[in-house]
């Protein structure tokens, strides 16, 4: 699969980029498309015949809230209120892993929540770019000189990796809401400077782990042919 890749391109066409800019979301979501589409016939076939389409940010609506997410594939006449078939949001921790990582465990959960209270069958996903980079210096003025502890970021990294690995995953819709259905963890080494590199051994998940991302794009998938290509 092709989006890991094509992710570590465009950070190294982008040195310096804010990773919580709305333009390092947009990018990812396109390559998720791309490789989902190649991938999933149902996928690609609902497109083609207009039963589903793609929207990148659009508020989702439960029936007492409404939540901006990332990459949405939902029922092709569903605008303005969609109706959604799959989600994917997108999460990163680039640096103080240690409160981060929590952050974006919640976020998960809440996301998959809300997902699920939107449409009890949504398929609801996430990919969490994980740094390993000690070196990294988040973009924002407040961070600006801040000294941070040396830490071992190989075992800080495969720790993080280890929290999200544990995160159960959603098969029914039946089952509990703020689980979500997919999860994947791409690794990468970027100190914000230099050219970024992605990270396919150590802490990273191998092929075979729930959270690699080709396990991902087959999981969405099959989910996706179970719960939807008989319409």
């Amino acid at each position: 699969m092709s989006a890991p890749k094509k992710y570590i391109s465009w950070i190294n066409r982008h040195l310096g980029f804010n990773p919580r800019s709305q333009a390092a979301s947009n990018a990812l979501s396109d390559f998720v498309i791309e490789d989902l589409r190649k991938a999933c016939k149902p996928v690609n076939k609902n497109f083609r015949n207009k039963r589903l389409a793609v929207a990148k940010n659009p508020t989702v609506r439960t029936r007492v809230a409404g939540r901006s997410v990332d990459l949405v594939f939902y029922e092709g006449t569903g605008r303005p209120n969609l109706s959604v078939r799959v989600s994917v949001e997108h999460k990163s921790i680039m640096t103080a892993h240690g409160k981060a990582r929590w952050n974006r465990y919640g976020d998960v959960v809440a996301y998959s929540n809300h997902m699920h209270n939107h449409r009890k069958d949504c398929i609801a996903a996430s990919i969490v770019v994980v740094n390993i980079s000690a070196a990294y210096e988040n973009p924002d003025a407040f961070a600006k000189g801040l000294k941070r502890p040396r830490l071992d970021m190989k075992k800080v990294v495969a720790d993080t990796v280890c929290i999200f690995a544990n995160i159960p995953l959603r098969n029914e819709p039946e089952e509990a809401n703020d689980q979500p259905e997919a999860l994947a963890v791409i690794v990468v080494d970027y100190d914000g400077v230099n050219q970024a590199r992605l990270v396919t051994g150590g802490s990273a998940p191998r092929p075979k782990s729930k959270i690699h991302y080709s396990r991902f794009i087959r999981r969405l998938c099959s989910l996706y042919r179970k719960r939807f290509s008989a319409e």
